[in-house]
């Protein structure tokens, strides 16, 4: 299957806090790979709705699978499709809930509808990466 992972979910889950941070990251690396990809909006408020489709916690890998179904079938946002997979599996295996999940997709959208061109690799990107290499594009293009 290529493009594709293997996920692996453990279904104890740690309870870990979430750091607002690694959402806005994981929204940086999606909203990132949404727009590379030419993902319609319209796909990220989809995943953003599937939440609502399964009521816990169990919501986050609902949407992952949503998200993988999606880019299949639509043939379009596989790299976007597989960090939203990772991002919410690791948020529900350290115990988080739809709120954390929400909040990063919401993230994603802003990303995405700020249309910055970023073409370097994306599975690292952080939100003050992305800014950075923003500043540094604007000040060549008018220096």
């Amino acid at each position: 299957m290529d493009g594709f992972f293997v996920i692996s979910v453990s279904s104890a889950s740690s309870s870990q806090p979430i750091d607002e941070l690694e959402l806005l990251n994981w929204g940086t690396q999606i909203g990132s790979a949404a727009r590379r990809e030419n993902v319609r909006p319209a796909q990220l408020e989809n995943l953003i709705a599937s939440l609502d489709t399964v009521s816990g916690r169990e919501a986050l890998l609902a949407t992952a699978i949503f998200a993988l179904r999606q880019a299949q079938r639509l043939g379009v946002g596989r790299t976007t499709a597989n960090l939203v997979s990772q991002a919410l599996v690791d948020l529900y295996e350290r115990g988080a809930g739809k709120d954390h999940a929400r909040k990063m997709l919401g993230f994603a959208k802003w990303i995405y509808e700020a249309n910055i061109p970023y073409r370097d690799r994306i599975e690292q990107l952080t939100l003050l990466q992305l800014l950075k290499w923003y500043s540094q594009q604007r000040q060549q293009r008018t220096g």
